[in-house]
């Protein structure tokens, strides 16, 4: 039982992307603050309607699936609306931000129907259509369940947040692209830094951190966090009509949900949280925990090539480190280019740095690691033409969007951060070179390949504008019964992180799927987890504790 992936792009590969000018993402019309004027409160929001359209004319649909592997029905039946939202939900009179929602509907008879089923991306940064760029969920759950996803606030759409501008002026007035790239390079050794490079690296973080506020706008930056986003959940529940919110969420979402959870939970229906994020835990200590789950799928990812891959290249987890070394060191001494092939207009460049990204981006999706698996031995065999065929996919499926796109991309960036840096803020005065130093260290040991550019997201943190932290030691006690699914081979969130979450939250049960990836549920990668959790959506059937799904053969 598959039914797609998200986003599920298919082997036409980043060649094919950039011959056309299509973008999964629509263009969300202007007319729905028009409704609103004066003195805005909280009621009028409430009272607002949404103007549901067709996301695609015909035409967009045909040029889509002419490169895309995507269902021409599926996005026929797509629709786009907008929402507008407070700025500050203290003063909601004051400014307001519009955000795009994307809405499938339930295809089953009126008297099936159950309202609306409410997805949050996972990032923090992704978009809403990324999660409805592809059929997702069974048909049953479809067919009783509206299928709504959003933009968060900052994130895509008019209102979006973006230091494009801040990263181009700023990083290469500090000290140029040669000395930014040596910084944060792959092979870089936590010795090779000396104190000066570190104590140049926080003052470029906080200069970009400066520059981003000015050019996005510091009080936008300022109400991204979590807490604004439940209470835009909370909005959208009213706005839809629905008594009560079914939700699943992935990744960062799962933390959305628990929020909302503790806001609200006389509102909750049924909850799915899918790769939990526990931020109870000490923003230093979660990346280094984030490099070490990388390892361990990695570690994972490398036993499965060498059991099952004829050209596997790696001998196994204890070699794969220095293997590895030596594929992304070729690569920077002879990189691999992508190009457009009607008009060498537009490359992508595949040094060590970006193929050691794409790798692990994969490594969240089980069912692409015999791809990558290939493409790896052929760049360990020099092959570089048949390389190109594995990796121009896998580059396609890793960004999201060619560079042409990279607007996009800057946001994604920017939301990212701001999201990241309002859940887990960093006093910059409780943070020195020593600090730095020391969470270099860490998070080399956790992952010698994935652990080196950890330092920098705490950096930019510490200069960030000051935002309303998520709630601490929430344990949502009056919420009804929450399903979290966790990963043991996740690579973006620990395993660890969805026992935490279970543990926490007192209404939770935990569904352990014993493979790989990011997102077990939905997808149709794994039926026992599918199942599991439809009939908790459909029937009310909470797992019992301890439940434990096997992984299926790729």
């Amino acid at each position: 039982m598959r039914y797609g992936s998200t986003p599920a792009l298919a082997a036409g590969a980043l060649v094919m992307a950039l011959t056309t000018g299509c973008s999964l993402i629509p263009v969300i019309g202007e007319g729905v603050t028009e409704q609103f004027g004066g003195a805005l409160e909280l009621e009028r929001f409430r009272g607002q309607q949404v103007n549901w359209q067709a996301c695609y004319a015909q035409s967009e649909v045909d040029e889509i699936v002419e490169y895309w592997e995507v269902d021409a029905d599926w996005l026929q039946g797509l629709e786009c609306g907008a929402m507008v939202v407070p700025l500050d939900y203290d003063d909601p009179g004051r400014e307001r931000v519009q955000i795009a929602l994307f809405r499938r509907p339930a295809t089953g008879p009126a008297e099936q129907r159950r309202g609306s089923l409410v997805f949050s991306p996972s990032g923090p940064g992704a978009g809403g259509m990324e999660m409805l760029s592809q059929e997702i969920l069974s048909p049953e759950v479809r067919a009783a369940h509206d299928l709504v996803s959003f933009d968060p606030r900052g994130v895509g759409g008019r209102d979006s947040a973006s230091c494009r501008g801040a990263e181009r002026e700023n990083w290469a007035q500090v000290w140029g692209s040669d000395r930014w790239e040596d910084l944060l390079s792959w092979d870089l050794e936590p010795d090779d830094l000396t104190d000066t490079d570190l104590r140049d690296l926080d003052e470029a973080a906080r200069e970009y951190a400066q520059a981003c506020a000015e050019e996005a706008g510091a009080d936008l930056l300022a109400h991204m966090g979590s807490v604004d986003v439940a209470r835009d959940m909370d909005l959208l529940r009213q706005v839809l009509g629905d008594d009560e919110l079914t939700y699943v969420g992935y990744s960062h979402g799962t933390h959305l949900g628990s929020v909302y959870a503790e806001l609200y939970p006389d509102r909750v229906g049924a909850m799915v949280l899918d790769g939990g994020v526990d931020l109870d835990i000490a923003p230093e200590d979660a990346l280094v925990d984030r490099a070490g789950s990388v390892q361990t799928a990695w570690e994972l990812f490398v036993e499965n090539c060498a059991a099952n891959r004829n050209n596997c290249a790696f001998s196994g987890p204890d070699r794969a480190t220095g293997e590895m070394s030596r594929i992304l060191g070729d690569l920077d001494e002879e990189p691999l280019v992508l190009y457009d092939p009607e008009g060498d207009q537009e490359e992508v460049v595949i040094d060590g740095d970006v193929m050691l990204e794409v790798t692990a981006r994969t490594l969240r999706h089980e069912h692409l690691w015999p791809d990558l698996s290939d493409a790896l031995a052929d760049l360990a065999a020099s092959d570089h033409s048949r390389a190109t065929y594995f990796l121009s996919y896998l580059y396609t499926f890793a960004y999201g969007h060619p560079d042409e796109f990279e607007e996009e991309y800057a946001n994604a960036d920017t939301a990212r951060t701001a999201i990241e840096c309002a859940d887990n803020p960093v006093d910059a005065g409780a943070v020195d070179t020593a600090d730095h130093r020391d969470l270099m260290v860490r998070a080399h040991d956790a992952s010698p390949l994935f652990g080196g550019p950890a330092v920098w997201p705490l950096m930019v943190c510490a200069h960030w504008v000051e935002a309303e932290a998520s709630p601490d030691g929430f344990t949502a006690p009056d919420a009804p019964p929450i399903v979290v699914v966790g990963t043991v081979g996740d690579p973006a969130t620990p395993y660890s992180w969805s026992q935490g979450l279970a543990e926490r939250l007192e209404s939770a049960t935990l569904v352990t799927y014993e493979g790989s990836g990011h997102g077990a549920y939905g997808f149709g990668y794994n039926d026992c987890v599918d199942d599991v959790v439809d009939t908790y959506l459909l029937e009310g059937v909470v797992p019992g504790s301890g439940h434990f799904c096997a992984p299926e053969e790729y």
